[in-house]
């Protein structure tokens, strides 16, 4: 039989997901094979852009603080998000965060009242066009109080130590258990462990012999072990039940976590929700989706038939290999350094290796078969969506998410380096999963890229509108369609401020800049209901060395890996779209499935003209041959680093290294102009720009200078081709002249704040000059539509006049005021007089001047501005370049008031309570962030 790689054949297509390449077999966008009619007028898709659906407006995972639940609360928030432009909510309970609880009690999840309180909300948010999911328990992962011990997370570990014969050894079997008990972050106080087995390895190998098994005796809490003659290391194997504990679980949802391997566990654990909560919202419109957060499932391996399904599935044994792959575990599945095992070499080494691929691959299997796929069964019986973050050391990063309806993601919201602003060209706000979820997406033919967005630990009450509109930007450019924002907090009124704060950035009415809230979800709805109903495109594939990483390493905890393999793995996809190119992650099945044709790899509804693999070695003979047809097709092949040399796995591994090694020198001798060997990059940007060159790929955006500040994406309907093109520098603002030499039709500027569009005005080779300030994107759309007004041109940096001399009031969010006068511009933060300001700051300042200035410039603000001229108002900036065009009859007169306000972040406030627990708990580590306006403010 052959050997199965990464996931087996069978089990991929047992999800259902895939059907015939090359056949699209899901109508995955609106517009995709629509046209829209230029000469009567009607533009289906910009009408849409205008007036975006509730399903493309952001969405927020509510919090349902401990579960302290009334009606008059939940109307009142949806009231408060509705107005605020969010389009729905996940309803998710969670434990409660401390602080003055005003003491309401907590409803018991499942428990009737808990019950009456989700048909409220359904019933609230039906009445006000509010979508809902709702998470199945509390926390994560999936766990619950009721569960019996063999239903609860099981682990394999070991302990070990050296030993020395000939003699007898007599151990105490408590620490031997504590030294194998894994240190993890959410230890269950229930968990009981097991001595599994022992035995007696070498302490080198270079040639694989099975640990030998060690005759011992038991003698009440201690074991007496026989050691033979010689130094060895002892292997205790322990099995650890119940050892993790749901984080941050509700009450009635708490408790040890689910065996995710095991089919009875899992379907009791569903239907547990089902049986008690679905019949009664009889006659409610109901969820639109069911929702698995993290899965962290801290290592956890094991079930009572592992082995058994082991041999099933890879035809040998593994419990001779246990000892050399298993290790013990800790914080979030790592593997604890330091400890005696032994030192393998050799032929050893590899033939260990290859078991531990074929051992974590099994264990990818068997929760996917177990656990996810029953799980969108169960929730598709019911007439709900599966929404589920399907990533982490228990799954394939792209083939797990076949098997969802809706797959989600991560972006997170990061804090800066020292005194410096965050930097999102070196720490993006994307995660590494994030591109593998939309990849999965694209090649299953759904069309919702589900993120959970805007995720804050670090910068909780310091984040600005404008840094949730560079992160969010850099998001959409990974894949992302569709924002959770993490998050809203349930949280009375009457709850001393900030109020009940379990995580997250604060979205909330309390909040300073919360007025100013809708204008991001505004922007944010029409770039969502863009990238929702159109195609998106890719030319070009990327396959990661998973195979190798599994068998060196294991594979990591995704989103937030132990190891990049190879280093630069995930800044290759940013630099082939900061080039003018797009791709999607593929993997060895769906290279399998593809069909080669016309210099095409095909799948379904996709299609690349350039495959690259990042330094892999491991390779299914089956991936070879397919990569043969592909290169034979006029396909081209790009090996970076290393090439193929080898099979995955332990069994037929001889047979199958020959037949990877013959196939691929094959394919160099017979197609040597569709094979490329390119050394790994250093600088990724500049590197894949030479392999443009070196390559003939030719990119559909030509820009000329790229920048790892600017990227962007691509998505097509029958008519128009379409280009989100985002400058997520917080401080720098980046000109590019760029062709676009396949896209048909004028170049339109859809503006996604005011829902207006423009002509992009084009220079004589018909390139394009696009200005993009700080934090700034620009929706480029070409099309047959004909008129229009041309977008009205910016002035340049320059000097102008320099206003100086203001005066200050300084409204406090505490009530307060106060009233300054300031010959310069200053950070508030760094003076200790206003460094805890938190609300809004009025500049004031008489202009005598007659002559004809036609902007304003106000320079580096933190925070929101708006601007009123002699009473008039100016419009109002939250983020980017804050220019303010004056009206010609306000230039003309001679005498003027100008008055600028600024709205502050709420972080530095706190950070100066201390008798405020709650925000001491999330300022205390933070630096002062800036505040107010800094200027220079110019006249131009």
């Amino acid at each position: 039989m052959k050997n199965k790689t990464n996931l087996s054949r069978r089990t991929f297509i047992k999800s259902g997901i895939v059907l015939t390449a090359g056949i699209p077999f899901m109508q995955s966008c609106r517009f995709s094979g629509e046209k829209e009619s230029a000469s009567s007028g009607s533009d289906d898709l910009y009408n849409l852009f205008q007036t975006p659906p509730d399903a493309s407006k952001p969405f927020v995972r509510w919090w349902w603080n401990g579960d302290k639940l009334s009606e008059k609360e939940i109307f009142r928030e949806l009231d408060v998000m509705k107005e605020a432009g969010i389009g729905g909510v996940e309803i998710n309970p969670i434990a409660y965060p401390g602080g003055d609880d005003l003491g309401i009690p907590s409803l018991r999840w499942l428990s009737p009242e808990w019950i009456e309180m989700v048909k409220t909300a359904l019933k609230g948010a039906e009445e006000r066009g509010i979508i809902c999911d709702i998470i199945v328990g509390s926390g994560w992962p999936f766990g619950a109080e009721f569960l019996e011990k063999e239903e609860q997370s099981q682990l394999l570990t070991i302990a070990s130590r050296r030993v020395k014969g000939k003699g007898s050894i007599r151990l105490k079997v408590e620490e031997l258990l504590k030294e194998a008990s894994p240190a993890i972050h959410s230890g269950y106080d229930g968990a009981t462990s097991e001595l599994y087995s022992l035995c007696l390895a070498p302490l080198r190998m270079e040639t694989f012999a099975p640990a030998i098994p060690v005759p011992c005796s038991a003698e009440g809490d201690y074991v007496t072990v026989d050691v033979p003659e010689g130094e060895y290391i002892l292997y205790a194997l322990v099995k650890v039940i119940g050892f993790q504990a749901v984080i941050n679980g509700a009450p009635g949802a708490a408790g040890p976590v689910l065996n995710h391997y095991n089919r009875t566990a899992v379907d009791k654990f569903l239907n547990n929700m089902s049986d008690r909560l679905f019949p009664a919202l009889t006659g409610l419109k109901g969820f639109r989706a069911m929702f698995c957060d993290s899965m962290e499932l801290e290592g956890a391996n094991w079930c009572h038939d592992f082995p058994d399904e082991f041999k099933r599935r890879r035809k040998y044994d593994i419990v001779p290999y246990l000892p050399f792959i298993l290790y013990k575990i800790g914080h979030m599945g790592r593997a604890v350094e330091g400890t005696d095992i032994t030192e393998v070499s050799g032929v050893a080494k590899e033939e260990i290796a290859r078991a531990r691929h074929d051992f974590f691959v099994t264990c990818m299997e068997v929760i996917s078969d177990r656990f996810l796929a029953p799980f969108t069964q169960w929730c598709n019986k019911h007439g709900f969506k599966s929404r589920v973050q399907a990533y982490g050391r228990e799954f394939h990063p792209l083939e797990a998410s076949f098997m969802v309806d809706i797959p989600e993601c991560e972006t997170w919201l990061w804090h800066g380096d020292g005194d410096q602003e965050h930097d999102l060209a070196k720490n993006p706000g994307y995660t590494n999963v994030n591109k593998f979820v939309a990849s999965a997406v694209r090649l299953s033919g759904k069309k919702e890229v589900s993120c959970e967005e805007i995720t804050n630990t670090s910068v909780v009450f310091n984040a600005t509108l404008e840094k949730i509109k560079a992160t969010g930007d850099q998001s959409n450019l990974s894949g992302v369609t569709h924002s959770i924002l993490h998050g809203f907090n349930y949280s009375p009124p009457e709850t001393p401020f900030p109020g009940w704060i379990r995580y997250g950035t604060y979205f909330n009415e309390r909040n300073t800049w919360w007025p100013f809230f809708k204008l991001w979800a505004a922007y944010k709805a029409r770039i969502s209901a863009i990238l929702q109903e159109t195609e998106p495109f890719a030319d070009i594939a990327v396959m990661h060395p998973l195979a190798d990483m599994w068998t060196n390493h294991g594979p990591v905890r995704d989103p937030f890996p132990e190891r990049l393999y190879p280093e630069y793995q995930y800044k290759v996809w940013e630099a082939i779209h900061q080039n003018g190119n797009s791709c999607d992650y593929t993997s060895e099945n769906v290279i399998c499935q593809s069909v080669a044709e016309d210099g095409y790899l095909k799948y379904n509804t996709r299609k690349y003209h350039t495959l690259i693999l990042l330094e892999v070695e491991t390779l299914a003979p089956a991936t070879a041959e397919a990569l043969m047809r592909f290169a034979k097709s006029g396909g081209k092949i790009i090996f970076t680093g290393k090439e193929p040399c080898k099979s995955p796995g332990l069994m037929n591994r001889r047979e199958n290294d020959e037949k990877v090694i013959q196939t691929i020198a094959d394919m160099k001798r017979e197609y040597p102009s569709q094979i490329f060997k390119i050394e790994s990059p250093g600088e990724v940007l500049s590197w894949f720009k030479n392999v443009q060159q070196q390559c003939g790929i030719k990119p559909y955006m030509e820009i000329d200078r790229p920048s790892p500040y600017v990227s962007q994406i691509r998505h097509r309907t029958e008519s128009k081709d379409i280009y989100f093109i985002v400058n997520y520098s917080a401080s720098e603002r980046i000109a590019i002249r760029a062709r676009f030499p396949d896209a048909r039709g004028k170049a339109w500027i859809w503006d996604a704040e005011t829902g207006n569009r423009h002509i992009c005005p084009a220079e004589t080779d018909d390139a394009l000059l696009i200005d993009l300030p700080p934090a700034t994107s620009r929706l480029i759309v070409f099309d047959k539509y004909g008129k229009g007004d041309t977008l009205p041109s910016v002035p340049e940096e320059k000097p102008g006049i320099e206003l100086t001399g203001w005066k200050a009031l300084l409204k406090h969010i505490d009530g307060s005021t106060d009233s300054r006068e300031w010959p310069t511009l200053f950070d508030l933060s760094t003076d200790e007089t206003t460094r805890a300001f938190a609300g809004q700051l009025t500049y004031e300042k008489q202009l005598e001047s007659d002559e004809g200035y036609n902007w304003l410039d106000l320079g580096k603000v933190y925070g929101v501005s708006e601007v009123t001229l002699n009473g008039e108002a100016l419009g109002c900036k939250w983020y980017g370049r804050h220019l303010y065009r004056i009206p010609e009859h306000l230039a003309k007169a001679k005498n003027k008031t100008l008055q600028v306000k600024v709205t502050t972040t709420v972080g530095n406030y706190l950070k100066s309570s201390p008798d405020n627990k709650t925000g001491q708990r999330w300022t205390r580590g933070q630096k002062w962030q800036p505040v107010g306006m800094l200027g220079p403010v110019r006249l131009l």
